[in-house]
């Protein structure tokens, strides 16, 4: 099965970079940062018989400024966190979130029927419901198990016919 998650090097220099920044009070120290190459809302993803199921953390956006995309084997997650409104003459003390846009594609392990993909936004999570295609859906088949009695019969039968 192929991995949902996709693989980020930086995510480790980031937290360094954060401990650091911690470190030297963002108040006294003022170092470049260039947060809007961060900007990637955190994903979890599940599997059961018939669907996936993503959980998206898009907090502050309105369903509307979200964008899902799908195809048969990747789905797309596109849009904007913007910054809060404050007056001109504010001076950042603090600064920790993340602002820009964002589009995350993710290569799906089994294909779907991309109309059928459903999505719901509420308390700032996004959750996509992602039925899978009919060829990917677990089945479940009843095995017949011989019992002793119908061995017992079969070699009662098999004496029979060799004397």
């Amino acid at each position: 099965m192929a991995s949902l998650l996709p693989f980020n090097p930086f995510r480790e220099l980031d937290r360094i970079r954060r401990e650091m920044d911690d470190f030297f009070d963002k108040s006294f120290v003022s170092l470049p940062q260039d947060r809007e190459s961060d900007v990637r809302p955190a994903v979890d993803v599940y599997k059961t018989d018939n669907k996936l199921l993503m959980f998206v953390d898009v907090p502050g956006l309105n369903s509307s400024d979200i964008e899902v995309t799908t195809t048969e084997d990747t789905l797309t997650i596109k849009g904007e966190f913007k910054p809060p409104k404050v007056p001109d003459n504010a001076k950042a003390l603090m600064r920790e979130r993340s602002y820009g846009t964002f589009a995350r594609t993710f290569k799906l392990p089994v294909s779907i029927n991309p109309e059928k993909v459903k999505a719901v936004y509420k308390d700032g999570i996004l959750e996509i419901s992602i039925p899978l295609s009919e060829q990917h859906v677990s089945h479940s088949i009843k095995i017949n198990v011989e019992g002793e009695k119908g061995k017992k019969k079969n070699e009662e039968g098999n004496k029979n016919i060799n004397n």
